[in-house]
């Protein structure tokens, strides 16, 4: 039994430290936009180009050969070698080439930090295991970025982001196979083997397991009775699917909140934003308070997970998030200089909105991102998110400079708070509540469109039985 749980432990481990590398990623890359669009001229470039070195933040694609633990650190290795190209490069092109491969190792990651917890973790700790390795880990890591980078030189700081980075190399090395995956390719025994080196075992997860496996080998065995193809004509089905459609335009919705919501925009254009806001003198206390808050706000989305379903703290913290953010907007429009006695009103508003959006929203759609999926075309899904949610980063982040620059930070917030409204009003509408449902029920839950009912997955299990039993009665008898 302790054997299992250190299994379990590893795994988290490993993802926090891939979380922590990934925030690492916006706090450096925060200080060096801020220092290349300032006094560091030791690679000359345009604000245009500087601005875009953030849009280069790419989903990657997942694949479905290796696993789960293999491509972690297939990502993380060009992540390593970035790190020390930074440090040396003294040429442009060179130094943006590296923002783009962290841009794929980046959101490879990410996705796989989202899918891991989805399918190591058991339901009732899925919120709280994803708001530690994400929301904790992630602003952690960034928080640790923006501090270095106000007391060393960029180049040092990417330097620094080695050690995160190949700590999370490591701990994968650990790990054991994620156990859907395994039983969606039709390893079942290895499957059972996995789970039960990741669990305390007890009757609430032996019928867990069950309901895994029987699931995946129903739908083994209507890929055979309907000749159901492979690779190519498997996407093709995948796009025809209109509940898969459903699921990947709820999951745009999301990312539309969590776009306009502004917290890459904050980690990636951080200092350069909290200067202009708060002025230099205060800098390094500004950004312990903002990004202080950010970590309070990821620790308390660990209680407020538990308590509250997941689709009321959405909504709800996501509406009060954006009414500060409105609010923000406001005191900046009448209040627009830094030395008018207002800095701390602007540093606490901002602080507390970071406080609200990590505590409520952000963790409650990456928990979503974790379970609505399904399995049998996560990469499909993850691959078109991943295009849609890329675009919209790179042209939030490309034209956030010139925003700044041509209307102000009052007018880019109200924008922001107004499409925030818009993706909230359909996510009221359209948006279940997954909580404490096993990812079969999930998938169940979207394909009927409907309540998930327990006795559907029981006549799912019982319909599998019988298959199996038929198809075993035939090959005997062809024998």
């Amino acid at each position: 039994m302790q054997h299992m749980k250190i299994s379990q432990l590893v795994v988290q481990i490993g993802l926090l430290l891939c979380s922590i590398s990934d925030g690492f990623i916006f706090g450096q890359m925060s200080g060096m936009v801020d220092a290349l669009l300032g006094d560091d001229h030791s690679v000359e470039m345009t604000p245009e180009e500087v601005s875009l070195m953030g849009g280069y933040l790419l989903v990657g694609i997942i694949t479905e050969i290796s696993g789960r633990r293999r491509p972690i650190t297939f990502l993380a290795m060009p992540l390593a070698i970035c790190w020390i190209v930074v440090f040396y490069t003294r040429n442009k092109v060179v130094l943006l080439m590296t923002r783009v491969v962290v841009g794929i190792s980046f959101g490879g990651i990410l996705s796989l930090c989202i899918i891991c917890v989805g399918e190591y973790t058991p339901p009732n700790m899925r919120p709280l295991s994803l708001n530690l390795v994400l929301g904790v880990g992630g602003q952690t890591g960034c928080t640790l970025g923006h501090v270095l980078s106000i007391f060393f030189n960029w180049r040092t700081v990417a330097l620094i982001g080695l050690v995160p980075t190949m700590l999370s190399c490591i701990m994968t090395a650990f790990w054991v196979e994620s156990p859907s995956w395994l039983a969606s390719k039709g390893r079942f025994q290895e499957c059972e083997d996995a789970y039960k080196s990741l669990h305390v075992m007890n009757q609430e997860k032996e019928t867990e397991l069950e309901k895994l496996i029987a699931f995946e080998k129903l739908k083994s065995v209507a890929s055979k009775e309907t000749n159901s193809p492979k690779p190519v004509k498997k996407l093709i089905w995948a796009c025809k699917q209109m509940y898969l459609w459903k699921i990947i335009l709820l999951s745009t919705m999301l990312n539309v909140y969590r776009v306009a919501a502004g917290r890459m925009l904050f980690y990636t254009m951080a200092l350069t934003i909290f200067k202009e806001l708060t002025g230099y003198s205060n800098l390094l206390m500004m950004t312990l308070l903002i990004d202080g808050f950010g970590i309070i706000g990821a620790m308390m989305s660990c209680v407020l997970m538990k308590l509250y379903r997941i689709r009321s703290l959405l909504l709800l913290s996501a509406t009060l998030g954006n009414v500060l953010l409105i609010a923000l907007s406001i005191v900046l429009y009448y209040y627009p200089n830094v030395d008018d006695g207002t800095d701390w009103c602007k540093a606490i508003l901002l602080a507390l909105y970071l406080v609200i959006v990590n505590s409520g929203p952000y963790p409650a759609t990456e928990t979503l991102y974790s379970e609505i999926f399904p399995l049998e075309a996560k990469s499909f899904c993850i691959f078109i998110i991943g295009i849609i949610s890329s675009i919209m980063q790179f042209l939030a982040i490309l034209l956030a400079q010139h925003m700044f620059q041509n209307i102000g930070y009052s007018a880019v917030f109200m924008i922001n708070a107004l499409i925030v409204f818009i993706s909230l009003g359909y996510l009221w509408i359209f948006l279940p509540d997954t909580k404490d449902k096993t990812l079969q029920e999930i998938e169940l839950l979207f394909k009927k469109d409907s309540n998930f009912d327990t006795n559907d997955l029981r006549n799912d299990i019982k319909a599998t039985d019988c298959m199996l039993e038929k198809t075993e009665t035939t090959a005997a008898k062809v024998v």
